[in-house]
């Protein structure tokens, strides 16, 4: 195997990342060992190597990548071995994904040389498969088939297998905590998030901004005898009941019996501090493409929201959104590791100016 394969592998595992999803900006960087069969017009029999390859993620089913595969060709008629190096380029898709199996379709071309001079150049396919091991390495078996333009459209074939370690691109998340306050004229409020998955994410993120800024206002506007009356200031044990999280099974938004113990104490809460509001934030674990999970996360946070309307709490005092598979929980490899992701959290949004006093 040639010195590149070696030093991209080791790049590669130093520097990897949990990225068992394939969203956009994901890097991959593999080394496989290969052998191949030429057309015998080729003057070639057989040969066997290894290679690496890097590619990106251009969205969680399409990929670029590029590879460097170095083998030892043997020739017919006696002829002594020569040294055969294949550079790649090609575009990949992931036509199928079930579980820790992705089925692989792809194009391209690329140059081939026999020992130091320039030798073919032409079209491939490849089709293939690959099994993740674990949240950042996956087996990956190819299987490649290359027609040379200068040499009459003749085929060589090679399969590759090998390892892939991914890098996920970094993402920087600020919280913002969200106060009404008794003072006239506050400075505008200002809402950081993650970037949008499309229009639609958009105006739903603009939408709950808004609601934001209502509430604010509502809770700024009342009189504060209103709000004084039959309140208890939350206490260490009030905040940690209300930020107390829930989960869920695997692909599933419906609330299970300890998920609904835990709400129905964030209801006697609810009760008890009149201003208090929250924010319910849905999440999953990284199986599925980005949209699908946005959409589980957000029928997750809604089905908390339902229940405790449904125990007699006003709507307007909770707020829900998805943050799909972002944010992964530390040390979630694998089927146990993963199940924590798959969660709702609470967020309170307090407004401490107008909560009565002990």
């Amino acid at each position: 195997m040639s010195f590149r394969a070696y030093t991209l592998g080791l790049a590669a595992l130093v520097c990897a990342v949990p990225a068992a999803a394939q969203q956009r900006g994901t890097i991959e960087f593999g080394a496989f060992g290969s052998a191949a069969s030429f057309d015998n017009a080729l003057s070639l029999k057989t040969g066997y190597g290894g290679g690496g390859r890097v590619g990106m993620f251009l969205d969680p089913r399409w990929a670029l990548e590029f590879e460097d595969a170095e083998m030892r060709g043997t020739r017919p008629n006696g002829l002594r071995d020569v040294n055969v190096g294949i550079l790649s380029g090609r575009l990949v898709a992931v036509p199928i994904k079930s579980g820790a199996l992705s089925i692989l379709v792809g194009a391209g071309g690329g140059v081939s040389t026999e020992t130091n001079f320039m030798h073919s150049y032409g079209l491939d396919a490849l089709v293939g498969a690959k099994f993740a091991l674990r949240e950042n390495v996956a087996l990956r078996v190819d299987g490649v088939y290359d027609w040379l333009a200068n040499q009459n459209w003749k085929t060589y074939k090679s399969v590759r297998v090998g390892l892939s370690v991914y890098r996920r691109p970094s993402r920087e998340t600020r919280t913002v905590t969200v106060m009404a306050q008794a003072a006239p004229a506050p400075a505008p409020m200002m809402m950081q998030h993650d970037d949008s998955v499309s229009a639609a994410e958009t105006r739903r993120l603009r939408d709950r901004d808004d609601a934001l800024r209502a509430l604010r206002d509502s809770l700024r506007n009342t009189p504060v005898r209103t709000q004084t009356v039959n309140m208890v200031a939350p206490t260490r044990a009030t905040m940690a009941t209300m930020e107390a999280s829930i989960h869920f099974a695997f692909n599933k938004s419906l609330l299970t019996d300890s998920a609904k113990i835990i709400l129905d104490e964030k209801v006697v809460e609810f009760r008890a501090n009149p201003p208090l509001t929250i924010a319910i934030l849905g999440y999953t674990d990284v199986k599925g493409t980005d949209a699908y999970n946005m959409a589980l996360g957000e029928r997750r946070a809604q089905a908390a929201k339902t229940y405790i309307v449904s125990k007699g709490i006003a709507e307007s005092r909770i707020i829900i959104e998805s943050r799909g598979e972002r944010h992964q929980l530390p040390n979630s490899a694998g089927a146990q590791g993963e199940a924590p992701n798959r969660r709702a959290i609470f967020r309170l949004l307090i407004a401490p100016d107008v909560i009565a006093k002990p």
